[in-house]
């Protein structure tokens, strides 16, 4: 038997993809893995005053993704790209929010104070010349030209519907709102769905200007117009206004797409499921269980309810064991596999994708 070559092809992830967001697979599922470096990648040193700074400062978010990508051959199915970032609040920020950053995330300061501030959002257009998204601009501009192709540019994160009025209100002060006016607050949803879609809308225009697929921080490809539906909202509201409010919203939002992954987050979502699995453009779930709550193979029963209702799955492993566990319960088909800690050489991550071949035989 020819050797297999295990190294990523953009040619061979794509047709694994384009067969997992069917449900399906073609010789095995697509794997996303990480290996050790053997030398620390030369990145260049942050000198910045502020995390502010740092975080906005385009050319060395880009220097500092180059030398991680050129020093790190990709593996498997884990696309090699850059992130644009500036966290998960930016679609929130074409409202007037302002960020505050942190060392890994950032949050934004709230400027709808009180319930009837939601006339003025409804009232107020996005504005795209704020300096959070023309740092994005200029981060997807500066690592286009930078990677000449050799490395691709994800899509940076556009958390939609509620999680937008979440960031501007303040998630407690957005549930009373709800008891309040709800009316007023669905069609403050609706206009933030509209940016939102804008602002999709902008960014996928400038990737595939680019002549690349489609990718975000999921690593996923698709060539057309595909996204990471999403509401971190769902955690704090009952089972009737995620149907009522939510679900609409998000149909809304995923409308112009071709393929979804929804992003359930939280055991305190989990309740929301059979929701999520009705809606009608959904292509697949990314289940996060979070730190603290098992491994992927204790939320089996999740994983087969959505595979039952057609939906394909991306399984958060811990580690390789963890990742074979699930893959002999649920079969190969309609399962992408993320393996979480990184391998210690090449060899143990090409004899784990062996055994994904062996397993999908």
């Amino acid at each position: 038997m020819a050797k297999r070559n295990h190294h990523f092809s953009f040619a061979a992830a794509s047709a694994r993809y384009d067969a997992w967001w069917l449900g399906q697979r073609l010789d095995r599922p697509p794997v996303s893995l990480w290996v050790e470096p053997r030398h620390p990648a030369s990145a260049p040193r942050s000198n910045h005053a502020t995390l502010r700074d740092r975080w906005l400062d385009a050319k060395f978010q880009v220097e500092s993704a180059y030398a991680h990508l050129s020093h790190n051959p990709a593996y498997g199915d884990c696309v090699p790209s850059f992130f644009p970032n500036v966290g998960p609040d930016l679609v929130s920020t074409l409202f007037g929010a302002e960020l505050v950053f942190g060392e890994s995330t950032s949050w934004c300061q709230h400027t709808v104070h009180e319930l009837a501030d939601w006339e003025r959002f409804i009232a107020t257009p996005p504005d795209f010349n704020n300096p959070y998204w023309q740092a994005i601009e200029e981060m997807i501009a500066l690592a286009a030209d930078r990677f000449g192709g050799r490395f691709y540019v994800a899509q940076p994160d556009l958390h939609g519907n509620y999680d937008i009025l979440a960031g501007l209100r303040g998630p407690e002060d957005l549930c009373l709102d709800l008891i309040d006016d709800p009316e007023l607050v669905r069609r403050a949803c609706s206009h933030a769905s509209r940016a939102y879609l804008e602002a999709y809308r902008r960014v996928y225009q400038r990737l595939t200007s680019l002549g690349q697929p489609c990718t975000t921080w999921c690593s996923y490809l698709h060539n057309g117009p595909a996204y990471i539906p999403s509401c971190d909202f769902l955690c704090l509201v009952s089972k009737d206004i995620g149907e009522d409010f939510i679900r609409p919203a998000v149909e809304q939002e995923t409308a112009p797409m071709e393929r979804t992954i929804f992003h359930l987050d939280g055991p305190q979502a989990l309740h929301h499921l059979d929701m999520v699995l009705r809606l009608p453009r959904l292509n697949a779930v990314q289940w996060v269980f979070g730190a603290g709550h098992g491994r992927a193979s204790d939320w089996l029963e999740v994983y087969r309810t959505c595979r039952q209702a057609g939906k394909a799955v991306q399984i958060l492993a811990e580690d390789a064991a963890d990742a074979l566990h699930v893959l002999r319960e649920l079969g190969p088909d309609g399962v992408w596999l993320l393996v979480g800690t990184p391998f210690k050489n090449a060899n143990q991550a090409t004899a784990f994708l062996e055994e994904v071949h062996v397993l999908s035989a």
